[in-house]
């Protein structure tokens, strides 16, 4: 789903969409790991987002699919700018969106931590919050993986 981060960029893709390259403007590590774990905690649906540069990325992830709306640089609201913003879906639920998270994230973490590496900022700091909420996505993925079962809360 991810790519390894590499000179502050990293590809992003769900199966039956495009490739999105996003840049450090948007730290994707942490922020899309609360994201998740929210998501999971409240059973709800949630969205996380990129800077395409030029563009943006939402991704809203539902139970069962996940809607993903691409921007132009410089678009304003949509209902002046249909041409403007795309829209694709993919058949994607919700824990699988934070399975394949977990795994792209856990596996490069130090990567992640400075994906968006500013001067003031404790690169060990960083990546001990970054490897203590992907443990609580682990716990959560785990415990939560039964209302996505065969006798699921979710229809």
């Amino acid at each position: 789903m991810l790519t390894k981060p590499q000179a502050g960029w990293s590809d992003f893709s769900l199966e039956g969409t495009s490739v999105y390259g996003l840049s450090y403007l948007t730290d994707v590590g942490i922020e899309w790991v609360e994201q998740a774990v929210h998501g999971l905690e409240t059973l709800c649906p949630f969205c996380v987002c990129g800077n395409l540069e030029p563009g943006r990325m939402l991704c809203v992830v539902s139970y069962w699919n996940c809607y993903i709306f691409y921007e132009h640089e410089g678009s304003g609201p949509v209902k002046e700018n249909k041409d403007k913003v795309f829209e694709y879906l993919s058949h994607t639920s919700m824990i699988d969106f934070c399975q394949y998270l977990y795994d792209d994230i856990s596996g490069s973490v130090d990567e992640w931590a400075s994906f968006v590496d500013y001067d003031d900022q404790d690169f060990d700091e960083k990546r001990q919050r970054l490897a203590q909420r992907l443990e609580r996505l682990r716990a959560l993925i785990d415990e939560k993986r039964v209302c996505f079962g065969p006798n699921r809360f979710f229809t």
